[in-house]
């Protein structure tokens, strides 16, 4: 009875926070009520995932619309590394912004820039993978690999310990149809790098058994800064750059 009562005001606080624009505090609240209360009705779960499947939609379209708001002078400003004498880490740096942004085709240029100076790809594979699944279905996605790691790498070997690195996160993050793409077009290279060849079966023996799907996210008490926080800090350091950018001109 008390866990009844318990989450029906959890529920209601969850309303409240939803009303007034907290859409990561409900998000928050409702998510913990299916973590904590495992004999809930079906009935009463149904509509709780459903509200769930809502919040995220709005966050979704509030995230898009201010993300929008980015005009193309602090992109540039981000693109540029802040400074006329960036180094290697101001370009990872900008790509991890351009990529928290949203921005997967610029993040993805910059990640490429950084790696050409000497970056490890490795360091960043799943930001990279992440990006390349936002702009490729996964048919085309072999193609547009194999032309980015073209850019970036002369050594055929590099080239495939960067593509079988990228379908082994791809499978890792739950996006199976992508790893599989790329997994079996490296399995029809002529010559496959003795070195590779055991993580390669490795990732096809995966592919053929594998359900994965993407982890659910666990309720916190303590919830991480929200997508909408952290993207109106980005924006105000955006902003001071570009005025601290504009003034030198």
């Amino acid at each position: 009875m008390f866990g009844k009562v318990n989450n029906a005001l959890i529920r209601r606080e969850a309303d409240v926070y939803r009303a007034q624009g907290l859409h990561e505090e409900a998000l928050r609240l409702f998510r913990k009520i299916l973590a904590s209360s495992p004999k809930l009705s079906p009935d009463v779960k149904a509509g709780i995932e459903q509200q769930i499947l809502q919040i995220e939609a709005e966050i979704a379209g509030i995230d898009l619309e201010e993300r929008q708001q980015l005009s193309v002078e602090q992109i540039a400003v981000i693109k540029q590394g802040w400074c006329e004498s960036a180094v290697i880490d101001d370009f990872v740096v900008c790509a991890q912004e351009l990529h928290a942004l949203g921005r997967h085709g610029d993040a993805l240029e910059e990640f490429r820039r950084s790696i050409q100076k000497g970056y490890s790809p490795h360091r960043v594979i799943a930001p990279v993978a992440d990006c390349l699944i936002h702009l490729h279905g996964p048919q085309e996605m072999p193609g547009h690999v194999k032309d980015l790691a073209g850019e970036m790498f002369q050594d055929p070997k590099e080239t495939f310990n960067f593509m079988l690195s990228l379908a082994e996160q791809m499978l890792k993050n739950g996006n199976r149809e992508h790893a599989a793409a790329l997994g079996w077009h490296l399995a029809e290279f002529n010559r496959v790098p003795s070195s590779y060849s055991t993580r390669l079966d490795a990732l096809l023996k995966a592919l053929k058994s594998s359900t994965t799907k993407k982890k659910p996210i666990p309720a916190q008490d303590h919830p991480a800064p929200s997508g909408s926080t952290l993207f109106r800090s980005i924006l105000r350091w955006i902003r001071n750059a570009f005025r601290s950018f504009a003034s030198r001109d």
